[in-house]
């Protein structure tokens, strides 16, 4: 239909107007135009878009023999795509496909020839050879163009492109094409006029103009529908020529795509997806992306397989997830492995054979022209966790050297660790540090902030850097990453405390997905009474952290433990079942081995949880197996033996110590002795794990490891007092001096240890140390510092001092008081005591009943000395009358509760009976 036709219809129809001249616009046009009410073709009438890189394929593969059998619509889109996307590169097709198209297009004639190589040289660059050539010009002269050459031509003029710039001429060519339909020039002419621009011989008003225009573009129902619909479509989501109408843009994507337009199909599944400009509807939204994701649509294609990952407006199915993620990877989508790789990732801990899968995916990725920095230093670690930290470094490294040339942080970071346990050369921690620098300083990588610090404090065999390892320690505690470490009454009191610093360092810490944290926040919301759907959330971003669940539970069970719930401790062991993390599995280990030691069934347990940690490398869980087992067990069989292995292959610090110590020879022991150093956690714990073995096999190396712990122990004072015993052992005079200074130290902190240390070292009378006044010194300022509760202890071990210390200290305190005052408080060893001092007074005779008494009450308290001594006042009649019948039952009750001179009493008794 011609424009004058059109204008005709729509003059019939009241809509059009025409002015004379046309006033400055600068608002877009306020035109309404909707699709049409039709009943749509059963059959889809566009074909579903071919992607670039098939397009591409199937004319490189061509033999330019003949065309292919399509549509001559098709081959026609085929060879504009061709010259959009790299002119020069195809050149040889599209001249060919040129050659051709008569053969398929009967009226495809010199003009139509001329205009595909004018074309086609622009667009590779040959715009001087054009106008040299006069191509364009040529083509001027030729008239009788259809409207959208005439189109063409005229933007040629108006740009300057092929010929000498005449906007004049070129407008008069575009209108002209306007008037002969070509929706082109009828909006470029409607932009301008609406803009103020007088044109000559072009009087219509923008708002007809552009009613004509889509008129145009809708037309007839042919292969090209769609794309002429897609341009309306777009008109009003741009908004450019027209009022921006996102509901009529969406519109118009839901009529082109269901006339089977997938492109169409994908953007109003977009519209529903982000758009806040349109009420959105998930099934619309649902029905669209699957008919996109059908049609080919990658978009869509990987928006269906996330939907279906998440479980988001459809039931969550990982199966149909991964058959969309597969299809995009088939069409050569590097984000169809990606996804893929993210799936698996969240399950390949827990299962082989996703754990397989993982691993070829990232193995496709990293062999992919462009791939992702990141899947190198993935797939390192899968091979590093699969082989062993040890075994799988010579593999490991070519990877992340990749990772690192690529850019990726996490890669430069992994690549740091491995180079400090390949060597520990200057050279080696001057890139290693490096790299943690770098993912600092560019990338803000806060778990670097602790390597590097490690580094300096502990690794380095130049070191210790005191003042650097600071420096990082405190930026580490500025960004608030250091590990808060918060014992179970103190986490309870949170709620109750309301201390936002503290709570917003446990919040941070567990977004961050750090388990301990996200267990330690857990345990707040609980306790603070939050809503399920807060606990929920919080529940299930832990499931998806390996080992948090297990953190939880570990907290759970130190609480009850601390609190005296013994039963449901161990109830916690057996309720935590996989997953169980090396520092959990050995506390649960530990506790059974402590309080359960002679039931079979716990120690069952207990090798049943530490099995799986020694099979990963734990030299910890390694060692404690090789305690319940015993000397008994046939070496050959002993678990030093059994994972020998794993723990070359994989052990962690403690497991390289324990080979070093098993060593067969100087070479051996030292490689595992610096892999030791290597992988140690730079804590309080290590360090001195590692001056014992230095004491033992590197002497020299001993201060190091005690400066180390003394650094890190700060004014810990039970840990000052472990560091001077270390001191102590190495028996010199000066580390003596040293061991006593932290003694002090720890003493004037209050720590309890500390004073037991020094009572020791100065009241033993075979030393050159002894001082007796000294020693009794030390001991009444204990006795001073303690609560009335624990004096008791205080007092029993003054009991089994030297006679001259005893006499000094009686004479400074009433030792008989303080056991009274304690036995008061219900202790049944100050009962016991007491009813010694009692006993034994010999300034007063009454004193022997009081003593009985006292000695009664600490038996019923469940003391087995004090039953022991009270059978002895009934057999003898000492404060109470003789009762043979009370004796032989108070006998049989200090035997049962363990102390063994009455269980040698009862022997000696039945074996004189028998006899």
């Amino acid at each position: 239909m011609t424009i004058a036709r059109l204008a005709k219809s729509l003059l019939m129809a009241g809509v059009m107007t025409i002015a004379a001249g046309s006033p400055g616009r600068s608002a877009p046009i306020d035109v309404r135009f909707m699709p049409p009410d039709v009943e749509l073709p059963k059959a889809p009438i566009c074909s579903p878009p071919v992607r670039d890189e098939d397009m591409i394929a199937d004319w490189t593969a061509w033999d330019r023999k003949k065309l292919p059998k399509r549509e001559v619509y098709t081959i026609s889109r085929d060879m504009n795509r061709l010259r959009d996307l790299d002119a020069r590169r195809y050149e040889p097709i599209i001249s060919r496909i040129q050659e051709l198209m008569p053969t398929i297009k009967a009226n495809y004639g010199e003009k139509d020839a001329l205009f595909d190589k004018v074309k086609l040289m622009l667009a590779m660059g040959a715009n001087d050879q054009v106008v040299q050539d006069g191509l364009v010009q040529k083509l001027l002269d030729m008239g009788g163009h259809p409207a959208g050459s005439l189109n063409t031509l005229a933007d040629f003029l108006i740009d300057g492109k092929g010929i000498a710039a005449d906007r004049k001429a070129g407008l008069k060519l575009k209108v002209e094409a306007a008037y002969g339909g070509n929706s082109d020039a009828i909006l470029d002419l409607a932009r301008m006029t609406k803009d103020g621009e007088q044109i000559d011989g072009w009087q219509i008003e923008p708002e007809l103009a552009v009613n004509m225009a889509f008129g145009t573009l809708v037309g007839v129902l042919d292969e090209g529908i769609c794309d002429r619909i897609g341009r309306v479509a777009r008109e009003y989501d741009g908004g450019q020529v027209v009022v921006q109408d996102p509901n009529l843009s969406l519109a118009w994507y839901r009529f082109a795509a269901d006339l089977g337009d997938t492109t169409a199909a994908w953007k109003v599944a977009e519209y529903n997806l982000l758009s806040e400009k349109v009420v959105k509807d998930n099934e619309v939204l649902v029905r669209y992306l699957k008919k996109a994701a059908d049609g080919g649509n990658m978009s869509a294609i990987l928006e269906m397989g996330r939907l279906y990952a998440e479980g988001a407006l459809v039931p969550q199915d990982r199966e149909k997830a991964f058959a969309y993620f597969k299809t995009a990877e088939q069409q050569g989508n590097q984000a169809g492995l990606i996804k893929q790789a993210q799936l698996l990732e969240q399950t390949k801990d827990t299962s082989p054979q996703d754990a397989a899968a993982y691993e070829e995916i990232l193995h496709k990725l990293i062999e992919r022209n462009d791939p992702p920095a990141w899947a190198f230093t993935r797939l390192a670690r899968v091979i590093q966790t699969r082989d062993g930290l040890w075994k799988s470094a010579p593999t490991v490294r070519p990877l992340l050297e990749q990772a690192v040339k690529r850019g990726d942080i996490e890669g430069g970071i992994d690549l740091a660790e491995l180079l400090l346990r390949t060597d520990l050369k200057p050279e080696t921690i001057a890139r290693s540090t490096d790299l943690l620098t770098n993912a600092t300083h560019i990338n803000g990588d806060i778990n670097a902030i602790a390597k590097l610090q490690r580094v300096y404090l502990c690794v380095d065999p130049a070191g210790p850097d005191f003042s650097t390892a600071d420096y990082w320690s405190n930026i580490e505690a500025g960004a608030g990453n250091k590990t808060l470490d918060l014992a179970p009454d103190q986490i309870d009191q949170l709620p109750a405390l309301k201390d936002p610093l503290v709570i917003a360092a446990i919040q941070t810490q567990a977004l961050y997905g750090r388990a301990s944290a996200l267990a330690l926040y857990q345990r707040y919301l609980k306790g603070a009474g939050y809503s399920d759907q807060v606990l929920k959330f919080w529940a299930e971003r832990a499931e998806v952290r390996r080992g948090a669940t297990v953190e939880a539970a570990l907290l759970e069970f130190k609480q009850n433990l601390e609190k005296g719930n013994v039963n449901e401790a161990r109830r916690t062991i057996q309720q935590t079942g996989e997953g169980m993390t090396v520092d959990a599995g050995l506390s649960f280990a530990r506790f059974l081995v402590k309080n359960y030691a002679s039931d079979g069934e716990s120690m069952a347990l207990a090798r049943e949880i530490l099995s799986p940690l020694a099979a990963s490398g734990s030299g910890r869980a390694v060692k404690l197996l090789k305690e319940i087992s015993g000397p008994a067990l046939n070496a050959p069989s002993s678990p030093l033996d059994t994972y020998a292995a794993v723990m070359r292959d994989r052990g962690d610090m403690a497991a390289q110590l324990l080979l070093a110590e098993n060593a067969k020879s100087d070479a051996d022991r030292r490689l595992y002795y610096d892999r030791a150093v290597s992988t140690q956690r730079c804590d309080y714990d290590d360090s001195m794990a590692l001056a014992e073995f230095a004491m033992r096999h590197q002497p020299d190396d001993t201060q190091h490891w005690l400066d180390i712990a003394s650094h890190i122990a700060g004014d810990d004072a039970w840990r000052k007092v472990k560091i001077g015993d270390m001191y102590m052992a190495l028996n010199t005079p000066e580390m003596q001096d040293t061991a006593l200074k932290l003694y002090a130290e720890a003493r004037d902190e209050g720590e309890p240890a500390a004073f037991y240390r020094l009572v020791k070292h100065y009241a033993d009378n075979t030393a050159a140390a002894y001082d007796p006044n000294k020693a009794s010194d030390i001991f009444v300022d204990l006795v001073a510092r303690s609560e009335p509760e624990t004096v008791t202890d205080k007092l029993v071990m003054l009991s089994n001092m030297k006679p001259e210390i005893r006499r000094i200290v009686s004479q400074r305190i009433d030792i008989k008081d303080l056991y009274r005052k304690s036995a008061e408080l219900g202790q049944p060893v100050a009962m016991r005591e007491l009813a010694k001092l009692l006993r034994d007074d010999p300034k007063d005779s009454k004193a022997v009943f009081a003593s009985f008494d006292w000695l009664k009450k600490a038996a019923e308290g469940g003391d087995g000395e004090a039953m022991f001594l009270l059978s002895q006042a009934y057999a003898y009649g000492s404060g109470t009358k003789p009762a043979l019948d009370a004796a032989q039952h108070w006998m049989a009750k200090a035997a049962e509760a363990g102390f063994p001179q009455a269980a040698y009493v009862l022997k000696l008794n039945k074996a004189g009976t028998e006899g």
